[in-house]
């Protein structure tokens, strides 16, 4: 069994408000749908962070996995699996001391009580996941949120009787109008001159929190597209995480709680393929058939590929993601851990993308 590359937990507390978005030009689209959100930054960010203090010969070396958070009573919160069945809890707001109505951190917003089961490719459900429990779609039920990891159902634990408790993300966007000025004088420019920038608010004592192979001196960093300050910590790995993630994970379904980056260099796709051999060959599929998959609609994900020879930065060709929470069950025979997971299965585009944790995954309990 290969070792785990992890052994830290980096945590950043912002002090104030933390980047939240790329920005765009000014438009209905964007002030109506923060279409340009996106929050938390994916593990790239937090790489390029550590890799500025590290001497280059350990760069190969250098593995990051996220985004995650830990909660205020320092546990870890993870991607709640998409075949988790969630039903809303019923609560009374709460009324902080200024008076106004807020919602308590320590109180769930949903919860759940059942497991989705994956049924064999001649079920004629649509997705092949169902819930014997109810006659709902799989899809009228709510999706996303956050879990503690000792919430985490894994195998050999049953689920307790009031449920897993889910939580909404402890941030809210805080948008800002921004005007482009003009390359010449300090007024805006003429067109295009109005755009869209989220600043991110956390919940105070919310931290976010990335696996990390390597440590870094504590302190005030910058970190996001404008260079905000966090408070940098590392801790040890929680040790029922480090038991999760070395147990096999099929045949059992599991879970990703990083978003999966799968395909060639310039084509994403939803499961491993392994781009050495002719035609590819997809080293999950069984009898020729794919595995069971439980998704939703896939996020962008891209990253800094260093500097020209201009000196320019330079992004990646930016990728589509499956988003943390999907669910795959892979029939015959076991699947390792991650840690264990081919190279070869990874998209490389200067390097492999296994470096930055992608489709992490964590085991769930048998049907």
């Amino acid at each position: 069994m290969s070792s785990l590359p992890f052994t830290v937990l980096v945590l950043l507390e912002p002090l104030g408000l933390l980047y939240g978005s790329s920005g765009r030009v000014l438009s209905p689209g964007s002030l109506t749908g923060r279409a340009a959100e996106h929050f938390p930054p994916d593990a790239p960010a937090v790489s390029g962070l550590l890799a500025s203090h590290l001497p280059r010969e350990e760069l190969r070396h250098l593995f990051t996995a996220g985004p995650f958070w830990l909660h205020r009573d320092g546990e870890l919160m993870l991607p709640a699996p998409l075949l988790l069945v969630q039903e809303p809890i019923v609560q009374e707001p709460i009324a902080d001391p200024g008076g106004s109505v807020a919602t308590s951190l320590d109180t769930p917003s949903r919860r759940s009580r059942r497991l989705l089961h994956w049924q064999d490719a001649t079920d004629t459900t649509p997705s092949g996941w169902v819930d014997t429990a109810a006659e709902d779609h799989v899809h009228k039920s709510p999706s996303g949120g956050w879990i503690r990891l000792s919430d985490w159902p894994y195998p050999h634990r049953a689920l307790p009787d009031q449920g897993i408790p889910i939580h909404d993300s402890p941030w809210q966007a805080v948008p800002h109008l921004h005007p482009k000025l003009s390359d010449h004088e300090r007024v805006s420019a003429k067109e295009d001159a109005l755009f869209l920038e989220y600043g991110i608010a956390l919940s105070p004592g919310v931290r976010l929190a990335y696996l990390s192979s390597h440590a870094m001196a504590e302190g005030l960093v910058r970190f996001g597209g404008e260079g905000h300050l966090v408070q940098l910590r590392c801790q040890p790995l929680p040790p029922l995480l480090l038991d999760l993630l070395q147990r096999p994970l099929s045949p059992d379904p599991f879970a990703l709680i990083t978003p999966g980056v799968w395909g060639g260099p310039k084509l994403s796709i939803r499961e491993p393929i392994d781009t050495t051999v002719p035609r590819g060959r997809f080293p999950w599929r069984r009898n020729g058939h794919p595995p069971g998959l439980l998704t939703d609609r896939p996020r962008p994900w891209r990253y800094r590929l260093g500097a020209g020879a201009d000196g320019q930065r330079r992004l990646s060709r930016g990728r589509w993601a499956l988003p943390a929470g999907t669910c795959y069950r892979v029939g015959g025979e076991p699947l390792p851990p991650w840690s264990d997971w081919e190279e070869r299965w990874f998209p490389k585009e200067g390097l492999s993308l296994r470096h930055f944790g992608t489709a992490l995954s964590l085991p769930l309990p048998p049907p």
